[in-house]
């Protein structure tokens, strides 16, 4: 990655994270929509070193726990649009101490019909630093709407049959879109 990205990575993140809003704000400000799905409950933030969050809820029966970040896009910034792959590569070397994220994007209609966005991605990491303490694994959602915001998932879990349940079910994987 170039100087350049790295500094506007850097600084985007910096100026979205002092501008900190609560998760209903966020939703509010970005025109999102999100339920909490049946079997889950709030739980509170962990403050971590590696990618912080805005909201995260888990399953009262199995090992799963699912974060939120929600970025709004600046206007005053070019290039906002597209930089939510840099940031989606940036956070999954943060969360697995330095292993590059193998993703793939959303198909463009399913990601509007699903999501209500415009682009995204998702992709596994092994998890290797705090931000995943007690898990093993990360998917890693974002959802990009132009103009609008991106919305990161974090999917922590232990095993296969874990995540699969749960991708597979619509009131979970979809808890979180734009209106």
């Amino acid at each position: 990655m170039n100087s350049f990205l790295k500094s506007l990575i850097l600084s985007t993140i910096i100026a979205i994270t002092a501008n900190a809003q609560t998760f209903d704000q966020l939703l509010y400000q970005t025109n999102m929509q999100f339920s909490i799905p049946p079997g889950f409950e709030a739980v509170s933030i962990i403050n971590n070193p590696d990618v912080n969050y805005d909201f995260a809820i888990k399953s009262a029966t199995a090992p799963l726990e699912i974060r939120y970040r929600i970025w709004p896009v600046d206007m005053e910034q070019k290039n906002l649009n597209s930089i939510y792959e840099a940031v989606f590569i940036t956070m999954g070397l943060n969360i697995s101490n330095g292993k590059m994220i193998k993703s793939q994007a959303y198909p463009p209609e399913s990601v509007k019909s699903e999501f209500g966005a415009d682009a995204g991605r998702s992709g596994v990491v092994p998890i290797g630093s705090e931000f995943g303490k007690g898990y093993r694994f990360c998917l890693i959602s974002v959802i990009h709407k132009d103009n609008v915001a991106d919305a990161y998932v974090f999917y922590l879990y232990n095993d296969q049959r874990t995540i699969m349940g749960a991708l597979t079910t619509d009131n979970i994987y979809h808890a979180l879109k734009f209106e």
